[in-house]
């Protein structure tokens, strides 16, 4: 699905600009703001949320007692944190929700 968009956004762009450009009047300005918007939303959404793992991390990632039920699975996740960098990872626990 994100693959359509990011396809559906590049071809607003696309179209928008090229009408914009052959009318002369900017009759395709509307159509080029939509993918620009829909193209940035997607990379954003990328950028933020992290996606979950179902392994544990190596040794030098310490949990940090935080633990919520992911929305779309119901599926229990662990965080870890890296002490030095300060990134976060996400860990699956099991498939039961047992949080």
């Amino acid at each position: 699905m994100r693959i359509i968009l990011l396809w559906v956004g590049a071809l607003g762009i696309a179209v928008g600009a090229g009408v914009s450009f052959a009318s002369g009047a900017g009759a395709g300005i509307g159509l080029l703001i939509f993918g620009l918007v829909l193209l940035v939303a997607l990379l954003i959404e990328r950028h933020r949320y992290k996606r979950i793992v179902d392994a544990a991390p190596g040794p030098e990632w310490e949990p940090t007692g935080e633990r919520f039920i992911e929305p779309g699975s119901d599926m229990a996740v662990q965080v870890y944190s890296h002490r030095r960098s300060g990134k976060r990872i996400y860990v699956r626990l099991d498939t039961t929700r047992q949080v």
